[in-house]
């Protein structure tokens, strides 16, 4: 049996609440006697109100229409296929690989149409610096001119999705070397070998078995013709609001004007002109004028003088370090060298009188115990924070044994408490031992100042309880291995027993790769989670050779959904050949009308769409029409439409759906059954009413309006309440 539609539900409905409201009525005879069969049968209904509607049904069905096909940008092999018919696709999803290269969606105007690599210009390079920045890369300038910062973001963004360089390059080798901690020992195995191998090997020949071919280690030869840039002077003292003039020094003279960086540090403190105004800001100098800006090293000189200026400021401080140094060239060290004394020390004078401040010590609840090889945590507080560094003095007591269960210490022992900060912690490292021993105190203990430093206020000591606690061994596990330039490796580093609480291990890293260059930074520490044997240590190399290819990024209006993928995995493809199309993420409902249901249709009606798949229904609106009509395979006329629904119907592709649309609707409106309206001698349409006391039936005039169901509107003639006759039987 079909569903039902929602106008046969409500007639039904309707209908039922008709029979119940019927009332029957005999009418009398003026004869009590009279033969029964002469009674008349009333059925008599009250006149009311409710919300009626005209509405239409049309067929239709779901339909996505297609965006775009993405075809091949050039002769190649389908190494990858990463979607499948139906999937959406989002902006920055793999879609698929040509000859190893991922295929990434993006947002864009038009697709690339050609290799970027660095001095390209034009709008594509324009959209590509775009696409970048939108996803987080920053290429510097977005203005259309490929330079280093444009590649340095698509270096950063290939290594995010798996890309490999472009040409080989020699081999280079990062060591892992584990070195001894606090709360573990290291083992004998206690170093690893990474060989960074080409991302894109020369020879093949071994990928079958899982071996990557190898290169000899290559050492490129010094250029002995730039110059080597320095400093005259290693050490020099300013005072405060003084001006001091460096001067730098060139051997041989350049032979054309040359660009030369500098690097500024120390612990005084660069800011501009903007910081000077606010008083919780340290300014020792403008960096306005400094940072990022090259000099300009005229042809022919060997110095260079470069005027320094120091603020003045109301701060009591310490005497500050401020290092000019000679950075290494931007351009790949193709313009200068670095001479051996290439750094001046620069002391800022203070004059400001100090404030002593008081100091007392404490230790955090957490760190009240500690076990053997963590460090002892013991915080000193000041009363305001410090103008300058002061030399804080300290002993430790307790059960504790110094050089048995922490280190030696010396006579005098003290510790820096750097200015401007307002607490400090000490850690007291404690020794790990094999023997088995009660818990130990370890109590610090404030001494006074030797001068006026300081002064201390209570409590002057903080006790930590030291438990004991073995310690794992670790070590590393496997031999040397090879990675590709972009790609990741993972050392593992493996305990003879698990810890039992969390401990940090300590690592160097060696090898003739560069930290930052060749792999991303690592800490040199891991931390080693207690109750378990392993932890392993991630190595992300970095591919320092790359290009872009018009199809490393999709061009379309994503999301999108994918129709049909055309191609397998390992397909050898043709330039401009179809791999798959794209087409609508959402369905469009299609109305499908003859010509007279067309007549009925406007823009904008209101319409339910049902399907009976799941039982779902939505509402929408029609928001397209055809004014021209189709002709079938069959000779007939049909027009189509489409529908904006509210909601969203799960279905497939090519379903079809029932359309009620809304003609007309009266809400409140005064409603009889149709049953009750006929046609009187004279031609009108009438109804009857019944008083039911006395049996008497009028007939009234109306004028009737849209009908629903068993039900019609009355226009005109009815009030609303009154008592109508709806059939007659008998008599």
């Amino acid at each position: 049996m079909g569903r039902l539609t929602r106008a046969q539900t409500m007639g039904i409905f309707i209908l039922v609440i008709i029979i119940a409201g019927l009332v029957m009525v005999w009418q009398w005879t003026s004869d009590e006697d009279a033969d029964p069969s002469s009674e008349i049968e009333l059925l008599v209904d009250t006149v009311g109100r409710q919300t009626l509607r005209d509405e239409l049904t049309l067929n239709g069905e779901l339909r996505r229409d297609e965006l775009q096909s993405i075809n091949s940008p050039f002769n190649g092999r389908v190494s990858q296929v990463a979607t499948e018919d139906g999937d959406e696709i989002a902006a920055g999803d793999v879609i698929f690989a040509l000859d190893g290269r991922p295929a990434v969606a993006a947002n864009g105007e038009f697709s690339f149409y050609r290799t970027l690599d660095v001095g390209s210009d034009g709008p594509d390079v324009f959209q590509l610096e775009q696409i970048l920045d939108s996803a987080g890369y920053d290429p510097g300038l977005v203005d259309g001119l490929y330079t280093e910062d444009t590649r340095r973001a698509l270096r950063q963004w290939q290594v995010d999705y798996g890309y490999g360089g472009a040409t080989p390059e020699p081999e280079e080798t990062i060591v892992i070397t584990l070195t001894n901690g606090n709360g573990y020992t290291v083992g004998n195995k206690d170093s690893k070998a990474i060989r960074i191998g080409p991302s894109v090997p020369s020879d093949l020949s071994g990928a079958a078995d899982g071996n990557l071919p190898s290169t000899a280690m290559a050492v490129v030869p010094a250029q002995t013709s730039r110059p080597a840039i320095g400093v005259a002077l290693a050490e020099d003292t300013v005072a405060e609001g003084n001006t001091l003039d460096i001067t730098l020094t060139a051997n041989p003279a350049p032979d054309a004007d040359t660009q030369v960086n500098l690097i500024f540090g120390g612990d005084a403190t660069g800011g501009s002109s903007e910081d000077i105004s606010d008083p919780d800001v340290d300014v020792d100098y403008l960096n306005e004028a400094l940072e990022d800006t090259p000099i300009l090293w005229p042809a022919g000189e060997t110095s260079f003088t470069l005027s320094l200026e120091v603020l003045a400021d109301d701060l009591d401080e310490d005497d500050e370090i401020w290092t000019v140094s000679i950075a290494p060239d931007n351009a790949a060290g193709t313009n200068y060298s670095i001479a051996p004394i290439n750094t001046m020390a620069v002391t800022i004078v203070d004059s400001t009188p100090s404030r002593i401040p008081v100091l007392s010590v404490m230790v955090d609840d957490r760190d009240e115990q500690v076990e053997e090889g963590e460090d002892a945590i013991f915080t000193i507080t000041a009363d305001d924070e410090l103008s300058r560094d002061a030399e804080v003095r300290f002993t430790l007591i307790g059960s504790a044994q110094e050089g048995e269960d922490y280190p030696d210490q010396d006579d005098d022992t003290s510790i820096v408490f750097p200015a401007g900060e307002i607490e400090i912690t000490v850690r007291i490292p404690t020794l790990q031992d094999d023997r088995i021993e009660p818990s130990e105190n370890l109590v610090f203990q404030l001494k006074p100042a030797l001068g006026d430093e300081y002064s201390t206020a209570d409590p002057t000591t903080a006790t930590i309880t030291i438990q004991d606690e073995d310690d794992p061994e670790l070590t590393i596990v496997g031999s040397e291995i090879t990675v590709p330039e972009g790609g990741a490796v993972v050392v593992t580093i493996r305990a003879d027993e698990a810890p039992s609480r969390d401990i940090s291990v300590d690592y160097q890293v060696g090898g003739t790769a560069t930290m930052g260059v060749d792999f991303q930074v690592l800490t040199g520490t891991v931390t080693f989670p207690a109750g378990r044997t392993e932890v392993d240590l991630v190595i992300n190399t970095i591919d320092d050779d790359v290009f872009f290819v018009p199809s490393d990024m999709i061009i379309a209006d994503w999301p999108a959904r994918v129709g049909t993928v055309f191609v397998d995995e390992g397909q050898t493809v043709q330039l401009g050949q179809t791999l798959l199309n794209l087409t609508e993420p959402e369905f469009t409902i299609n109305l499908i009308a003859s010509p007279s249901d067309r007549s009925k249709l406007v823009l904008g009606q209101a319409v339910t769409v049902e399907i009976e798949a799941g039982d779902q229904n939505v509402t929408g609106t029609i928001t397209e029409l055809d004014d021209a009509a189709t002709i079938t395979d069959t000779g007939t006329e049909r027009y189509e439409g489409v529908v904006e629904a509210d909601g969203e119907l799960f279905a497939v592709e090519g379903a079809t759906v029932r359309i009620e649309v809304v003609l007309d609707e009266r809400v409140d409106a005064i409603v009889v059954p149709r049953a009750a309206i006929y046609q009187n001698a004279t031609g009108e349409t009438v109804i009857r009413v019944i008083d039911l006391d006395t049996g008497v039936q009028t007939e009234v005039i109306i004028e009737t309006g849209i009908q629903e169901g068993s039900f019609t509107e009355v226009v005109r003639g009815l009030a609303g309440g009154e008592k109508i006759v709806v059939d007659v039987t008998g008599g």
